[in-house]
């Protein structure tokens, strides 16, 4: 299956933080520019609830943002999405960008009590229209994904550039695939790789596999397996399901890598375990010509929650199910 997959998970893909999706609170004194996006801790949370709930019924934006914050999640108050939602909308309706994007999530996800698309979509605009990095993402994954809207990729591209340029990983790994794929724009390799390896840089596992990608295909580079290997290692230990496909396809058919069915074995069951229906196939499909050894050896470092390494047995017989990695 080929494709540079958009990293667009619609809760959490544009968001550095995990979560539910919202952006975290931050210090009623702090300049909302200063803080925006950071994720509640002890430097940027208030001193109590009491003292955030009367700075917020006082009006101050920043702590109606935090409180249906906590309402939300349920930090320091009883979990309550109505709660969070009126405050929520007291902070977004003074035009306070973070409240924006945690208001268009509560619409989007349903949390108001119905998904409002079009609620959703309004918010997200308006906090985009401030330059607010996380909702240009959204927009960008909505357009794409049309999501309440038709599909728009060029729309989708000029969101997630304006994001990218920002610096939001999710953005620059996804205008790095419209770049691999020619959505939206002229298809350029270079400038994929570009945007792919800006998103590495900060950690995100799934732009690290689509460098992998690039250098597995030879996409505007010289083909390098034991590179792709090298990347979509790091990215799988780091929990990205995609690598971890592609990796254990790797290992399976011997691309940068000795032949190693016991360590495919393991990858496709992390995958598997991810959700990646075509990993289960592949585990399925691998496991009829391992030896019972080899099986016994990948179920034991799985128990063991060993790093995958080279297994000390070799491969029993030809494995030519698919071995495309996944893009």
């Amino acid at each position: 299956m080929k494709a540079g997959l958009l990293f667009a998970s619609i809760a959490l893909g544009c968001l550095a933080q995990a979560g539910l999706g919202l952006q975290g609170a931050q210090h009623p004194h702090q300049p909302a520019s200063s803080a925006a996006g950071a994720q509640p801790t002890e430097t940027t949370q208030p001193g109590s609830v009491a003292a955030l709930t009367r700075f917020a019924a006082a009006g101050d934006p920043i702590a109606q943002n935090n409180l249906g914050f906590y309402y939300a999640v349920g930090k320091g108050v009883p979990q309550s999405y109505q709660e969070a939602l009126k405050w929520l909308t007291a902070a977004a309706s003074k035009g306070f960008a973070p409240a924006e994007v945690n208001l268009a999530v509560f619409y989007e996800k349903g949390w108001a009590g119905k998904v409002d698309l079009e609620r959703a979509m309004r918010w997200y605009r308006a906090a985009a229209d401030q330059g607010n990095a996380t909702a240009q993402c959204k927009l960008g994954n909505l357009y794409h994904y049309a999501h309440g809207m038709p599909r728009d990729e060029a729309a989708a591209t000029a969101w997630y550039r304006k994001a990218a340029e920002q610096g939001n990983a999710a953005a620059q790994n996804n205008l790095g695939a419209m770049y691999q794929h020619g959505i939206g724009v002229t298809r350029d390799y270079a400038q994929a790789l570009d945007w792919y390896r800006k998103a590495a840089a900060q950690g995100l596992a799934e732009a690290e596999s689509n460098v992998g990608v690039i250098y597995e295909d030879g996409l505007g580079v010289e083909k390098d397996y034991a590179k792709a290997v090298a990347l979509y290692r790091d990215a799988a230990l780091h929990g990205a399901s995609r690598a971890q496909f592609n990796l254990a396809t790797m290992y399976a058919s011997g691309r940068g890598v000795p032949l190693d069915y016991v360590t495919a074995y393991m990858w496709f069951s992390r995958a598997a375990s991810a959700g990646d229906s075509l990993a289960a196939r592949n585990l399925k499909n691998l496991s009829t010509v391992m030896t019972p050894r080899q099986k016994e050896q990948a179920q034991e470092r799985l128990a063991g929650g060993e790093d995958a390494s080279l297994s000390t047995t070799a491969p029993h017989s030809l494995f030519d199910a698919e071995m495309m990695s996944r893009r």
